[in-house]
């Protein structure tokens, strides 16, 4: 566990001591009360993305 002090990018008030990583970067404000996430702790994917004219063979979905 590693608590960080992390600034609420909309009221600009500390907050104090929030497991990050926890939370994928999640966390509601204590002043303002708005849940925000914190880019920098996100767990990412890549997803791959086809285009149509990349695709040459077509296989039918059997029939039941």
């Amino acid at each position: 566990m590693s608590a960080t002090d992390v600034k609420c990018p909309i009221c600009g008030t500390v907050n104090r001591s929030l497991d990050l990583e926890e939370t994928d970067g999640w966390m509601e404000c204590e002043h303002c009360g708005n849940t925000v996430q914190i880019m920098k702790y996100v767990k990412t994917r890549r997803i791959p993305c086809y285009q149509m004219k990349d695709c040459q063979v077509l296989v039918p979905l059997p029939q039941k």
